[in-house]
């Protein structure tokens, strides 16, 4: 979800997530579907051959490369060095998304009962009432405004 926006770059909420033994920022992005994780978190982790390739465009309509894999993990938060907030599952697909490293986005909100509040900073769950703080950090605009599946060559 947006903060505010410049013309080149749009501020983003960030939270700090721990996964398979890395520390990573993850961008929140409530405005789009599915999750999505780099190159650099999904060989760490392994991955899954998708049976369909899924092509996704972005807002000027270029692709995104990747499509063809899946991670399936999970990630732990914490509020301050040792005091954990909890752990969390994480489907997402494996795309380049250039130096980020995971997007969580509404489908991920969603599933795990998570509110945006983009003026206080932090995501809310809206039956645990759990509250997790979130940064800002300004990225240049990306968007994916379309996902389309074609078959994989066998291999």
């Amino acid at each position: 979800m947006a903060v505010s926006r410049t013309s080149r770059h749009t501020p983003l909420l960030t939270v700090h997530i721990y996964i398979a033994g890395m520390e990573v920022k993850v961008i929140v992005d409530s405005g789009a579907s599915p999750a999505v994780v780099g190159d650099k978190v999904a060989k760490k982790l392994g991955v899954w051959k998708r049976e369909r390739k899924v092509k996704a465009k972005q807002g000027d309509r270029s692709h995104l490369s990747g499509g063809n894999f899946l991670i399936n993990h999970w990630f732990q938060v914490f509020s301050s060095p040792g005091v954990s907030l909890g752990k969390f599952s994480l489907y997402a697909e494996v795309l380049d998304i250039g130096k980020k490293d995971v997007v969580l986005r509404l489908s991920w909100l969603n599933e795990n009962g998570f509110v945006v509040d983009p003026m206080d900073r932090y995501l809310r769950n809206v039956s645990t009432g759990l509250v997790i703080p979130c940064s800002v950090q300004s990225i240049p605009n990306v968007s994916i405004i379309n996902l389309e599946e074609e078959p994989l060559e066998n291999g």
